[in-house]
């Protein structure tokens, strides 16, 4: 290993690690009776983007057989990620969208031009040369990572239109928007979508099973969709209704795609359990949503909603995943041993349930909740640890 790419592992390192505490502080707040903003800026901004952020570094400029350019500059965007965050929350809490929150959302752009300025230098000659090298275009058998392929840019490109849309929700120009407009891009056009599109691609890698090509391309081709009518349906109804329905096919498809997975390897199934587990929460959590399109659904619906995304959905399948590529080896270190990795996903686990049971059914909502964020605290806790011994070794 040369010394630009182990220079990125570490920053890739960083990114989890720091993620990992943000989700933490996103518990923690709500322990603390944070308002649902405050939650969505922590738990989206904090936690799932920088963890997308540290991984895309070390595993997108691969698919052109290439690594980073510029490693350093994974090092600059996690400054200014973290400095951006810090300020969006700060600035909410202290007088909302005023000053210090569009301070917190012009540091947050220049992070996102560099992570995708950065990827573009190292990826961009490469796809414009020989587009075969990066899309396997004489390979039949991968057709479906050919789609998940093409399904990467698209994500780059929700990331694109998240952040105009964050900066547009600032007196910084003159249309507003609201942010809410922003964390749905952010949510399912660039986290939700990046996970189907790497997952299609991961799963078989991990596994040695192909997920079925019925399953896989409605996954990406409608997920690659639903994040334009979620963000421009809002305030237009009949479109937000189809964007609902959209995102639950990709989600429901997603769902049986690693299913069908979990069935035919033969390999252990511990961190698949965390994947699985999480694409149920994402189901779940479009099933409690897709009513309130249609003027429906249960009392506290969008709570559920937020609850089984941020505290179901990312972490879970984010530990999952982080667990395959960064495995904990038995006995390497105090704790270290599939038992606690089993252990780890089960808290997460039976956090966001007894959360969303506790907000959905509202008998003692409060003490209920506390429970299961207390329990999805220490499984964060156990996670990071894991992964912060894994990385000190």
């Amino acid at each position: 290993m040369n010394a630009s790419t182990a220079g990125l592992e570490r920053w890739t390192q960083r990114f989890v690690v720091a993620s990992t505490a943000a989700f933490a502080a996103t518990l923690l707040s709500i322990l603390a009776g944070a308002d649902g903003r405050t939650i969505v800026l922590l738990g989206l901004f904090g936690f799932v983007c920088p963890m997308i952020f540290g991984m895309g570094y070390l595993l997108l400029p691969p698919y052109a057989g290439r690594t980073l350019s510029e490693p350093r500059l994974a090092g600059v965007h996690f400054v200014m990620a973290y400095l951006g965050v810090a300020l969006l929350v700060g600035g909410w809490l202290r007088d909302g969208i005023g000053t210090l929150f569009t301070a917190g959302a012009i540091l947050w752009t220049l992070g996102v031009a560099t992570f995708v300025g950065s990827l573009a230098e190292t990826v961009g000659p490469v796809l414009l040369e020989r587009p075969g090298d990066v899309f396997k275009l004489g390979d039949r058998p991968q057709r479906s990572t050919r789609v998940a392929t093409a399904a990467i840019p698209v994500a780059l490109g929700y990331l694109l239109v998240g952040t105009v849309a964050l900066l547009a929700s600032t007196p910084l120009l003159e249309q507003s928007v609201a942010v809410s407009r922003a964390n749905h891009v952010y949510a399912f056009g660039f986290g939700a979508v990046l996970v189907f599109a790497l997952g299609a691609r991961l799963l078989v890698g991990f596994y040695h099973v192909s997920p079925p090509r019925s399953l896989a391309w409605p996954t990406l081709a409608a997920g690659a969709i639903a994040p334009a009518f979620l963000a421009a349906g809002l305030g237009r109804p009949r479109w937000f209704r189809v964007g609902a329905l959209v995102t639950g096919i990709a989600m429901v498809c997603y769902l049986l795609l690693v299913a069908v997975v979990a069935v035919r390897t033969d390999r252990s199934r511990t961190e698949l359990a965390g994947i699985g587990l999480g694409a149920l929460a994402g189901a779940l959590a479009v099933a409690v949503a897709v009513p309130l399109a249609f003027g429906a659904g249960i009392e506290d619906a969008v709570a559920v909603h937020r609850t089984l995304v941020l505290a179901g959905f990312f972490p879970l399948t984010i530990a999952g995943y982080a667990y395959q590529f960064f495995p904990i080896p038995d006995g390497r270190f105090p704790g270290a041993s599939e038992r606690t990795v089993a252990i780890s996903i089960a808290l997460l686990a039976s956090g966001v349930t007894v959360q969303a049971a506790g907000i959905a059914f509202g008998t003692a909502q409060a003490q209920v909740r506390s429970v299961g964020v207390a329990l999805s605290f220490v499984g964060a806790v156990v996670y990071g640890g894991l992964l912060a011994g894994r990385f000190a070794r």
